[in-house]
């Protein structure tokens, strides 16, 4: 006796195989778009004690690269970067990571020194990849300032800020913490406008009267997997719903840019969370 059911039930099959292949293809695009899409993230700083000149005056920074890169010898990354026409560009960090590609970096380097004075910090992966020096070298070589826990003067005419960075808590090299290093600079320059540039981005939990105006730094991601309404979901350190894997403006003392980065650490992949550039914009009041 025939058992009319069965193409019910075959339909039904039919459809749940169709939904299950629509979410997976719905999540590979969603990863695929995450991924891929380099967007850029536009701060506005604004400070009294930010000279009249500096206003207008861009920082564009790029983080935790882990050696990705963005179209043909990173052509895409480079030009969004030229589009932005900054005055410095800022490396906070994790420019290569424990698989170092250094043909990849000194290739994007010599192009992002033609644009603006660059300007590089330290981060964990380049202490953990064993090619840290290699890659100084190559910095240093291409004309970029790397910042081992001391400050600079950026001048625009007659009126000047103070650009300081430290180096990563991974290095066995470190010269000064970044207490001493902004007490000292504020010594020096009590009355100038300081911005720090760090990877780590616990400035607020550990350095919470930390001597600076602004922090830029990275190493977040973003929280790595993004939500809607709830932002990141992991943090680099392992930890659910991380509370400063994003930029926080107005923290404490001082102003905080916490990039989501460029490139992918944990399961090298982001989720809801393009790679990101940011620009930070100086106005003064």
């Amino acid at each position: 006796m025939m058992n009319r059911d069965i193409p019910k039930k075959l339909k039904y099959k039919r459809k749940k195989k169709m939904l299950i292949l629509m979410i997976i293809a719905l999540l590979i695009a969603m990863w695929a778009y995450s991924n891929f899409r380099v967007v850029t993230t536009e701060y506005t700083i604004s400070s009294d004690k930010i000279p009249e000149s500096f206003d207008g005056y861009t920082i564009v920074q790029i983080s935790d690269v882990h050696g990705r890169q963005y179209g043909d010898d990173n052509s895409i990354l480079v030009g969004m970067v030229r589009e932005q026409t900054p005055d410095i560009i800022a490396i906070t960090g994790d420019f290569i990571d424990r698989r170092p590609n250094l043909e990849r970096a000194k290739t994007l380097v010599s192009q992002l020194v033609e644009i603006a004075p660059v300007y590089y910090v330290s981060g964990n992966h380049e202490w953990d990849s064993g090619k840290q020096y290699e890659l100084f070298a190559i910095l240093d070589g291409l004309g970029v300032k790397i910042m081992y826990d001391e400050s600079v003067l950026l001048t625009r005419g007659e009126d000047s800020i103070v650009l300081a960075g430290v180096q990563d808590p991974n290095s066995w090299e470190i010269r000064q913490s970044p207490t001493e290093l902004m007490d000292a600079v504020t010594e020096t320059y009590p009355e100038k406008y300081r911005i720090l540039l760090m990877h780590r981005n616990n400035a607020a939990k550990k350095y919470p009267d930390l001597q600076t105006d602004l922090v830029i730094c990275g190493h977040a991601h973003g929280g790595i997997i993004r939500l809607p309404y709830f932002g990141g979901v992991l943090g680099v350190d392992r930890n659910l719903f991380p509370d400063d894997e994003d930029s926080v403006i107005g923290q404490g003392n001082y102003d905080i840019v916490v990039s989501h980065g460029l490139g992918e650490n944990l399961f090298r992949a982001r989720f809801l969370n393009p790679p990101e550039i940011v620009v930070v914009k100086l106005s003064s009041k």
